[in-house]
């Protein structure tokens, strides 16, 4: 089994590529079956969007009735991660809580909703080897739950997964068990990458000459650019887990504007165009863990390879890294 970073590492590659990132419909969207009235705005129910814990929605007993159940690690501030290890061998990794705009439906492919008391629940159709469930919140906010095969059978049962995590989240908020984390000053939770790296700069990527910052819910990650495969983008990233480290042959250990960074091709492949820089910020979580806050830029450059992509991306970071709180709580 990969180590958590090699694993999100894939999965980044997937959420670039793959439309990833994106919720499937809008609040309204799909037939509801069941009535159901509409819980309040996200803020209302969570509270503070930047501090809430992910985990204290999610429930690994509730998981347990399809396989062994163990947490993944942290590698995001937006969601909590357990990986289930099946009766037939499989193993699936279960991520809960991690906050988006609800976006409008491909045409004809409205999801149908099904009412859990006042909360709503999207069921995204399943794609291979993956699927969702959205909770929906009634100010164009969705709380994802998604299952991802990580070894194993295709047909091991994601939706049935994903469905149980969903309704444990929403259990959880009815029951009002919602819970925060206690972030300090210095923290990157509580800074906004939108205002850390300054679009003038991103500018100079090429075709992001008009890009604008779009931030998700919480305010871990912004991005500059459209979601697809086509298109440029930059994103930052605010996130938790493993101090960044070389994992391949196409990453490299630097200093950027005075900060340990690790400058890395994703997945290692110098053909492909994506490159992230990550750099480590103050602890995170329990000291035992010697898990810390980091920083991550992506920069995906189509028709460009690796190696220009990490060019870009290592300008970015000399623009982003002096913005960042320093440690201390002055910036």
């Amino acid at each position: 089994m990969p180590p958590p970073r090699l694993r999100w590492m894939a999965l980044l590659i997937a959420g670039l590529l793959l439309l990833a990132g994106c919720v499937g419909g809008p609040a309204g969207s799909g037939p509801v079956a069941g009535g159901g009235k509409p819980p309040a705005s996200s803020v209302d129910v969570l509270g503070d969007l930047r501090t809430f814990d992910p985990c204290s929605v999610a429930d690994p007993a509730a998981l347990a009735r399809f396989g062994q159940v163990t947490e993944a690690g942290t590698v995001s501030l937006d969601y909590c991660l357990h990986r289930v290890q099946l009766a037939d061998g499989s193993v699936v990794q279960v991520a809960v809580g991690e906050l988006a705009e609800s976006t409008p439906d491909q045409p004809g492919g409205e999801a149908p909703v099904v009412a859990r008391g006042q909360y709503r629940v999207r069921q995204e159709p399943p794609l291979p080897g993956h699927c969702t469930r959205d909770v929906l919140f009634d100010d164009g906010t969705a709380m994802r739950v998604s299952a991802d095969l990580l070894s194993g059978d295709p047909g091991a049962g994601l939706c049935a997964v994903a469905e149980t995590g969903a309704d444990a989240a929403v259990g959880a908020m009815r029951q009002h068990r919602v819970g925060h984390r206690a972030y300090p000053p210095d923290s990157l939770a509580v800074a906004d990458p939108c205002t850390v790296l300054d679009s003038t700069v991103v500018h100079q990527v090429p075709g992001l000459e008009q890009a604008q910052p779009r931030s998700t819910p919480a305010r871990h990650q912004c991005q500059w650019g459209e979601q697809n495969a086509e298109s440029p983008r930059v994103r930052l990233v605010h996130t938790a887990g493993a101090p960044p480290r070389v994992l391949h042959g196409a990453a490299v250990e630097e200093e950027i504007a005075g900060r340990r960074t690790v400058v890395s091709i994703v997945g290692g492949d110098p053909s492909v165009p994506l490159c992230s820089a990550e750099t480590g910020h103050i602890p995170f979580g329990d000291p035992a863990g010697q898990q810390v806050e980091v920083a991550m830029l992506v920069v995906a450059i189509p028709g460009a390879d690796g190696i220009e992509a990490c060019e870009y991306a290592r300008g970015l970071a000399q623009s982003a890294w002096p913005r960042l709180p320093a440690p201390g709580g002055s910036r």
